[in-house]
């Protein structure tokens, strides 16, 4: 599974990809900071699975990165991870698009756990904490 991490935090994205290339089918194949940087990469390495956050650089937004993914590219699978894990936050990216959900505090190994397992089962089930 070909994964592209989209989060402002370089520190962040430098613990999900050291977590994540512990799995020989995960394949982190970029990271981006802001919704630009995550189009491009998203064209250019055609990711499997993006990994997002809330907030990103610049004043950028991950929901409205989630709604721009879903209409250019429906089947891209888009789990969100954040700092934000009140149901407030969680509810409208579930209804938008994302598969998953997790608080990066309390839910970042479930996370991991969860990319893993879709990595190693090859499933693209909208699956995980809703």
């Amino acid at each position: 599974m070909r994964v592209l991490l989209v989060d402002d935090s370089r520190q962040i994205q430098a613990a999900l990809r050291a977590l994540l290339s512990r799995a020989p089918e995960v394949v982190v194949v970029g990271g981006a900071e802001d919704c630009a940087g995550a189009l491009a990469l998203i064209e250019d390495r055609a990711p499997d699975l993006v990994v997002l956050d809330v907030e990103l650089a610049h004043g950028d937004r991950g929901y409205d990165l989630l709604r721009c993914i879903r209409s250019r590219h429906p089947r891209l699978r888009v789990v969100v991870l954040s700092n934000f894990g009140w149901e407030a936050m969680r509810k409208p990216f579930i209804d938008a698009g994302a598969q998953a959900y997790f608080d990066k505090a309390l839910e970042f190994r479930q996370a991991i756990d969860w990319i893993r397992e879709r990595a190693g089962a090859g499933t693209g089930s909208p699956e995980g904490r809703a």
